[in-house]
């Protein structure tokens, strides 16, 4: 196996989420797997730099796509489902409905993206957006997790 040169751009890059750095109200599973996703690139990224290869992860928030509308949720049905827990998912269902209002459109979320595969050197962890940014940013100085229960707590209130 021969070493990479830099002019090359050797890029491995993953779209994971904002849940990947920030586990969220009934996004349970959902936050798992990017939190996995994450800490997979995390690890694999000072050895893949051993060989030239950069590796990143982007992280959009909301993005106005159908990602939502084809998920087929029932939101009657959730809510009738969900017992003691049903205005706490009620509350979340509405913060979240407001979020992908303010949602960023596909081609702002992949600017950040296309900059990873052709710029310089990317940054091991890119948000695709300010919001995204204050809101991973967040997660990353908070050291006793006070600050995100907090944030997330009052999303279910």
């Amino acid at each position: 196996m021969t070493s990479a040169t830099p002019e090359s751009r050797d890029r491995v890059i993953t779209v994971t989420s904002v849940g990947g750095g920030v586990g969220q109200p009934f996004n349970e599973a959902y936050c798992a797997a990017k939190f996995a996703v994450e800490g997979f690139m995390e690890s694999l990224a000072p050895v893949a730099a051993t060989v030239g290869v950069d590796v990143a992860v982007v992280e959009p928030g909301a993005v106005a796509s159908e990602f939502v509308a084809n998920l087929g949720l029932d939101v009657d049905a959730l809510l009738t489902a969900a017992g003691p827990y049903a205005p706490a998912l009620q509350a979340y269902i509405a913060r979240t409905q407001q979020s992908f209002g303010n949602a960023q459109t596909p081609a702002e979320a992949a600017a950040p993206i296309v900059e990873a595969l052709t710029g310089d050197r990317p940054a091991f962890r890119i948000q695709t957006s300010a919001w995204a940014r204050e809101f991973v940013g967040g997660k990353l100085a908070d050291r006793d997790g006070s600050a995100v229960q907090a944030l997330t707590g009052a999303w279910v209130r």
